[in-house]
C-alpha cells in the first residue's frame, strides 16, 4: 500500500483586515466583562445612585432648559468619581495581567497583529464597558432634561448635550491608561485592582498634605484634575489659584505617560523579552 504524502493546501479564504482584528479583541473583552456579576452589580448600583434619582428630580421640577451648571455639577460629583474608579479597577485588573499569567501573548502575536492593534483592542473593550456608566447615563440624563423642558430654546439645550458628550468621554478615557499600566505590571488581577484604587487615593492624600504649602499640589489629586477639567469643558472660569497650563499638562500626562509605558511593556513581551 502506497503512502499518500501530505501536501500543503493554501487557504483560499479572505483575511480579516486590521480593524476587524481590533474589533474582535474589543468585542470579546466587552462581552466577557459585561457578564461579570461584580461589574454588573457596580454598574446597577452606580447608575441608580448617580443617575436614576437626578432623572426623576430634574424631569419633575419645572425648568426652562438644560443648564450647563446642572450637568457640570452632576459630572463633578464624588459619587461618579468613586464608582468610575472602582469600575476601572475591576475592568482593567485582568486586561493585561491575565495575558501575562496565561502567556496568551504567544497566541495574540502568533497572528499578524501588532502591539498597537493589541492595545487598541484592549482599550476599545475597556472603553465600551466603562462607558455604560460614564457615557450613556449622563447623556441620557441630559436628553431627558431637554425633553421635559418648558422653554423653546432646544438649540441651546442640545448644545449642552453635546458638551456633556465631550465631558463624559473625558471621564471615560482619563483612568483607562493608568488602569492598563497597573495591570501590565503584575500577573495577579487582584493586585492590579487594589493597586489602581490605592495609588489613586495615595495621590489624593499627598495632594491634601502638600497643598497647604503650595496650591499647585492640588493638581496631583486625580479628582481635582477631573473636576477642573470639567469646568473648562463646560466653559467656566478656573479659580485664580489653578494654572490652566499645568492642568492641561497633568491631564494629558496622566493619560499619555501610562499609555506609552504600557506600549513599551507589551512590545517587549511580544518580542519575548
Amino acid at each position: 500500500m502506497s503512502i499518500d504524502p501530505i501536501r500543503y493546501k493554501p487557504w483560499s479564504g479572505e483575511r480579516a483586515n486590521h480593524f476587524q482584528r481590533i474589533f474582535v479583541i474589543s468585542k470579546f473583552f466587552f462581552l466577557q466583562k459585561i457578564k461579570s456579576k461584580w461589574i454588573l452589580l457596580l454598574l446597577i448600583l452606580g447608575i441608580f445612585i448617580s443617575t436614576v434619582f437626578p432623572i426623576f428630580m430634574y424631569s419633575m421640577m419645572p425648568h426652562e432648559g438644560l443648564d450647563k451648571e446642572i450637568m457640570a455639577d452632576h459630572m463633578q460629583t464624588q459619587i461618579i468619581f468613586i464608582f468610575t474608579l472602582l469600575l476601572v479597577a475591576m475592568i482593567c485588573s485582568d486586561t493585561i495581567s491575565e495575558d501575562l499569567r496565561s502567556n496568551s501573548f504567544v497566541l495574540y502575536f502568533s497572528r499578524a497583529i501588532k502591539t498597537e492593534s493589541y492595545l487598541a483592542g484592549k482599550i476599545g473593550g475597556a472603553f465600551l464597558t466603562l462607558s455604560t456608566f460614564t457615557l450613556v447615563p449622563p447623556i441620557l440624563l441630559a436628553i431627558i432634561i431637554t425633553a421635559t423642558q418648558s422653554g423653546n430654546d432646544y438649540l441651546a439645550s442640545f448644545g449642552v448635550v453635546g458638551i456633556t458628550v465631550v465631558a463624559a468621554i473625558a471621564n471615560t478615557l482619563f483612568f483607562l491608561p493608568f488602569g492598563l499600566l497597573i495591570s501590565s505590571l503584575t500577573n495577579r488581577k487582584s493586585y492590579a485592582a487594589v493597586g489602581t484604587f490605592m495609588i489613586t487615593f495615595i495621590l489624593m492624600i499627598i495632594s491634601g498634605i502638600f497643598m497647604e504649602f503650595n496650591s499647585n499640589w492640588e493638581l496631583i489629586d486625580p479628582y481635582s484634575v477631573l473636576y477642573y477639567f470639567q469646568e473648562v469643558i463646560y466653559g467656566f472660569d478656573l479659580p485664580s489659584n489653578v494654572n490652566s497650563g499645568a492642568l492641561a499638562a497633568i491631564f494629558t500626562g496622566f493619560m499619555t505617560i501610562p499609555l506609552a509605558l504600557v506600549y513599551i511593556r507589551i512590545h517587549l513581551k511580544a518580542v519575548g523579552k
